[in-house]
C-alpha cells in the first residue's frame, strides 16, 4: 500500500512537472511564431493573421493546456489514453481548434471586406457567408465529436444529417436559388440607392438580403423581390452616377421646336428649385414622335436615391399643365 502511494505521488509530481514545462515551452514557441508572422505579414494584406492569433491567446493557451495534459499522460501512464474520460479531452480539442479556425477566417473576411472597393459578388452577402461558414465548421466539429464517442453513432448521425440536408435543399430549392443569386447581384451593380425596374415594379433599392431585395417603389410602397427573379426576368438599371428618370410628355401644337424649348425651360427651372434633383445635371428634352398634331417628348433627368419621385412628378405635371393648359394631352413615367 505504501509503495502504491509512493508511486502515485511520484506519478502526480512527474505528470505535473511535465504539464507545466510543456505548457511554458509551447507558449514560448507560440510567442516566437507570432513575432515571425508579424515580421512576414506585417505590411501585407495578411496582417490580420498574426494579429488575430495574438488576440486569441486565451483559446490558444487552452489548446496548449490540453496538449500538455496529453504529454504528461504519455510519460505517466499511457493506459489512461484508452479511458472513456480521454474522449472528453478529444472533444474539447476539436471544438477549440474549430473556434480558432473560425475566428481567423471570419476576421479575414471582415478585413478584406473593409479593404475592397468593389463590394460586389460574394461580398454582397458577407453576413450570410459568415453565418454559413460558422454553421458548417461547428457542424463538422460536432460530427467528429460523435465519431470520437462512438464510430457507429457517428456514422448513423452523419447519414441522418446528410438526409436532412438533401431534404431541406429539395424542399427549399427556390430559396436556395435566391441565396445563390444574391451572391451574384453585386456583379450587375444592384446596390443600395440604385433606381431599377424589374417586371412591373420600379423603385429604389432599399436593402439587399440573402434571399431577397427590397425596393421602395415610385408609389412609396415596399416591394420585396426574390433575388432569383433578377436572373429569370428582364430588369433595367442605371449604370452612371445618379438615377435617370424619363418622363413622356405629349403636347398638341404645330411648332414642335418652340414646344421643346418651353418644356426645356420648365425642366431647368424645376431642377434648380426642387430638392431631390441634382442641380448640376441639366435635364435633357428629346422629340420622340408626332401623330395627328400631337408631339411626344421625353424629359430625361436624374434624381437622388432618397428623393420622393411622386412629389417631383407632381411638380412637373402642374408646371406643364399651367404652361400648356388644354394643349397638354398626357404625361407618363417611362
Amino acid at each position: 500500500m505504501t509503495d502504491l502511494l509512493d508511486f502515485s505521488i511520484n506519478s502526480i509530481l512527474l505528470g505535473g512537472t511535465i504539464l507545466v514545462v510543456s505548457f511554458v515551452v509551447l507558449l514560448a514557441l507560440w510567442s516566437i511564431l507570432i513575432k515571425a508572422l508579424f515580421s512576414v505579414f506585417g505590411k501585407s494584406k495578411f496582417f490580420f493573421v498574426p494579429r488575430t492569433l495574438k488576440e486569441l491567446i486565451l483559446s490558444v493557451a487552452f489548446v496548449f493546456f490540453l496538449l500538455s495534459v496529453y504529454f504528461s499522460i504519455l510519460f505517466v501512464n499511457r493506459d489512461l489514453l484508452a479511458h472513456e474520460f480521454f474522449k472528453v479531452w478529444q472533444i474539447l480539442l476539436i471544438f477549440s481548434f474549430a473556434n480558432i479556425a473560425l475566428r481567423v477566417v471570419l476576421t479575414g473576411l471582415d478585413t478584406h471586406y473593409r479593404q475592397v472597393k468593389d463590394k460586389s459578388g460574394i461580398f454582397r452577402s458577407v453576413g450570410l457567408l459568415k453565418g454559413t461558414l460558422g454553421l458548417v465548421l461547428y457542424l463538422f466539429a460536432f460530427i467528429l465529436s460523435l465519431n470520437v464517442l462512438s464510430a457507429e453513432l457517428g456514422i448513423v448521425v452523419t447519414a441522418i444529417l446528410l438526409f436532412i440536408i438533401v431534404l431541406v435543399f429539395v424542399s427549399s430549392f427556390e430559396q436556395m436559388k435566391s441565396i445563390v443569386a444574391g451572391l451574384q447581384l453585386g456583379d450587375y451593380y444592384v446596390e443600395y440607392g440604385k433606381l431599377l425596374k424589374i417586371g412591373d415594379q420600379m423603385g429604389f433599392v432599399e436593402s439587399i438580403h440573402g434571399r431577397s431585395t427590397v425596393l421602395r417603389t415610385i408609389e412609396g410602397n415596399t416591394a420585396v423581390i426574390p433575388n432569383s427573379h433578377f436572373f429569370s426576368k428582364l430588369f433595367e438599371i442605371e449604370q452612371d452616377d445618379g438615377n435617370t428618370v424619363s418622363l413622356s410628355v405629349v403636347v398638341k401644337g404645330k411648332n414642335a421646336g418652340k414646344i421643346k424649348e418651353r418644356i426645356s425651360a420648365i425642366s431647368t427651372k424645376i431642377t434648380m428649385e426642387v430638392k431631390g434633383i441634382p442641380s448640376e445635371y441639366k435635364p435633357k428634352v428629346f422629340f420622340t414622335s408626332v401623330l395627328d398634331g400631337a408631339n411626344e417628348f421625353a424629359i430625361v433627368f436624374k434624381v437622388m436615391p432618397d428623393s420622393d419621385i411622386r412629389k417631383i412628378l407632381d411638380i412637373f405635371n402642374m408646371e406643364l399643365a399651367t404652361e400648356f393648359k388644354d394643349g397638354l394631352l398626357s404625361t407618363k413615367l417611362k
